[in-house]
């Protein structure tokens, strides 16, 4: 590997002002949604071993571009900040040498350097050839960042690199391990919108402690009175949340709704495309993967067994159903809430399970790609349908409680199924219950403008339970109001909270 390929790959080495003619820069800079995640923010200039997943698209290389961008604004001197991508590498041992090379004869000699390697799970055993750095000292006085499509790197990465990660202990974020998932609902809200933006930071309503103040609030039967202020805003937030149903988080696909009100075939195509290729990199079948999503569409919403995802597909068995959900899960793609055992505050693992998909946007194109139709128009007719909506909403609603938790409680070894789960007793259901200090929120998804009392039959019968909260909540359509036994929210205002 030449010297030469390593500056072709860092102009900014020769011009700083080059940086601004980077492809992803130059997208960002023309895109009509400039994202630019919270979580950019808990990188710190330490000796640290960042690793970064997320699904395919969601911006992870533009996120790496931005923080080499601001570094240099900041007066960081060019060569002490290196990017390379793994695609142009083949193995650990090119990765050792690439490194070396760039430290040995590039940065500034005892000044801090910064590494971004982007989409380092390409390289089998790539951990491999980050402890022989670690251990030979190479990496000291370097801030890295590794990016990755799998959530199971996190899991090697923990494993692998165990006490080697750098100066931990100094972190005021929690982890070296980083999620870079699809916007949430109040990025989308705060990126669309300036005025909302400076209402959110009026209300503190971005801390992650004022969300869980409200949280518990509402949960003891009274409703803050930021909830309220924000209702004098719900057309803005109605429209925007109609709109986040179609786009979801996904940059490229916001910024192309916002400036044609369409999103190109294209776009969701390269989606499936990476996802075609991870599926084959684990060694799994596309045709089986297209029949599990299929099936994951059809049972939305509702418990779902191995056994039951495996009707009407050509699948033998329910061990390679799980072993495709596992792939899916591994991928971004969906997420499983558990039953809950309320007498051992854990998740019943063997028993039915739920499935939700991530984000808006990755359930249009998957179930374009399973049903083989136009993605953006048959979106459109998706939602159309009121039951089909409140579906999805119910999906979004449960992807946004399990990251409330997480940043509750940032760690590697964080596990959203032990704080968000499901519940039945013997005759009705629960959507969900949220634990938080101890005790549970019963919550309900009913999408409806008008709450009926058969509609709190399970908040009631989990009450009773007394493990709870005195309150649970309703998700509704419209209305924010306190009832006997729950709190009614409309679900624009209540994924503000998580």
């Amino acid at each position: 590997m030449s010297l030469q390929e390593l500056i072709d790959w860092n102009p900014w080495w020769d011009q700083p002002e080059n940086i601004e003619n980077d492809h992803d820069i130059k997208n960002w800079a023309n895109s009509s949604f400039k994202w630019q995640p919270r979580l950019s923010e808990t990188i710190e200039d330490l000796d640290i071993i960042y690793v970064l997943r997320g699904p395919r698209r969601v911006g992870k290389t533009t996120l790496l571009k931005l923080k080499v961008k601001k570094l240099l604004e900041i007066g960081v001197k060019p060569e002490n900040i290196f990017y390379y991508p793994c695609d142009a590498v083949d193995n650990p041992k090119q990765l050792v040498l690439m490194i070396d090379r760039y430290l040995t004869h590039v940065r500034k000699k005892g000044e801090r350097a910064y590494l971004f390697i982007d989409e380092v799970s390409m390289l089998k055993d790539w951990q491999r050839g980050m402890k022989l750095l670690i251990d030979s000292g190479k990496l000291r006085n370097c801030t890295c960042i590794l990016t990755g499509s799998h959530s199971i790197d996190i899991r090697k990465a923990s494993e692998s690199l165990s006490g080697r990660r750098g100066e931990v202990h100094k972190l005021r974020y929690g982890t070296p391990d980083k999620i870079l998932l699809p916007a949430k609902f109040s990025e989308y809200v705060e990126t669309r919108s300036e005025k909302l933006f400076r209402v959110f930071r009026e209300l503190w309503i971005l801390s992650i402690n004022k969300r869980k103040e409200i949280f518990l609030n509402l949960a003891n039967g009274n409703i803050p009175l930021e909830l309220e202020r924000l209702m004098l805003y719900s057309k803005d937030l109605k429209l925007l949340l109609d709109e986040y149903l179609l786009t979801g988080g996904i940059a490229q696909a916001v910024s192309e709704y916002v400036y044609s009100r369409r999103i190109s075939e294209s776009t969701y195509g390269t989606f499936i495309q990476f996802l075609i290729r991870d599926i084959s990199r684990w060694g799994a079948r596309e045709n089986y993967a297209r029949q599990i999503l299929r099936r994951i569409i059809e049972t939305l919403s509702c418990h779902v067994s191995w056994s039951a995802l495996k009707e009407d597909t050509e699948i033998g068995d329910h061990k390679t159903v799980e072993s495709y959900v596992n792939i899916l899960k591994d991928s971004f793609i969906i997420s499983c809430v558990y039953q809950l055992n309320i007498n051992k505050d854990s998740p019943y693992y063997q028993k039915e399970k739920k499935i939700y998909f991530q984000d808006p946007f990755i359930f249009h194109a998957c179930r374009s790609w399973a049903y083989g139709r136009r993605a953006f128009d048959s979106s459109i007719e998706f939602l159309a349908l009121e039951e089909n909506k409140s579906k999805l909403i119910e999906c979004v609603v449960s992807n946004h409680l399990m990251r409330f938790v997480f940043n509750l409680f940032p760690s590697p070894l964080f596990d959203p199924t032990n704080y968000v789960f499901y519940w039945q007793s013997k005759k009705r259901e629960l959507d969900f219950a949220l634990r938080l200090n101890g005790k549970y929120i019963p919550i309900e998804v009913k999408y409806s403008s008008k709450i009926q009392k058969k509609d709190a039959f399970g908040i009631y019968d989990f009450l009773k339970c007394g493990r709870s909260y005195p309150f649970g909540i309703i998700v509704s359509k419209d209305t924010l109001s306190v009832g006997s036994s729950f709190v009614e929210v409309p679900v624009h205002l209540f994924l503000l909270l998580a």
